[in-house]
């Protein structure tokens, strides 16, 4: 085979390093760690202004104004199975979202963005002994050694709409 002056020999570019197409968001709450997958995780905020609701469900926190939104802060640890000591003042929330409903959530600690690759089924064979809010998951997920329930977004909103009217939606124009 011969070559034409200046030309090079062309070798295949190398293939991108495969890097999961999936992160979560990862917190702590009472002692437990938890994910949400990023795509639901709006941001993470600290109230320190909660208006109470009256005759609000227990786990209504209160609202707050964040950049002119009425947003609903929630406790979800009943949900989770969880202790329920009523969170002070300064509350730390991690804000999600599904479509136009969004909430936030009381969480102790956020831990990070984390890539994930693989999610197990919540009631698969490998994790039928393991204890989490299995209705509320939408997996389990692998992080630095140790598996967390990845929870499902829509599914905590859907649990919390029911007696909510106050979660947060949209309004288009």
């Amino acid at each position: 085979m011969t070559q034409t002056p200046g030309a090079m020999n062309a070798s295949p570019p190398a293939p991108a390093a495969a890097s999961p197409e999936r992160r979560a968001c990862l917190f702590a709450l009472e002692g437990s760690r938890f994910a949400v997958d990023v795509r639901s995780a709006r941001e993470v905020v600290l109230f320190e202004e909660i208006t109470a609701v009256p005759l609000a469900p227990r786990y209504l926190v209160g609202v707050a104004n964040l950049r002119g939104t009425v947003m609903p802060i929630v406790d979800i640890r009943a949900l989770l199975g969880l202790p329920e000591p009523r969170p002070a003042r300064g509350v730390r929330a991690l804000v999600v979202r599904d479509g136009g409903v969004q909430a936030a959530l009381v969480v102790d600690t956020v831990l990070g963005l984390e890539p994930f690759d693989d999610v197990v089924p919540a009631d698969g064979p490998t994790t039928a002994r393991m204890r989490g809010p299995r209705p509320l998951m939408a997996g389990w997920i692998q992080w630095a050694g140790e598996t967390l329930a990845l929870l499902d977004v829509p599914k905590i909103l859907a649990a919390l709409r029911p007696s909510m009217p106050a979660v947060a939606e949209e309004v288009s124009p």
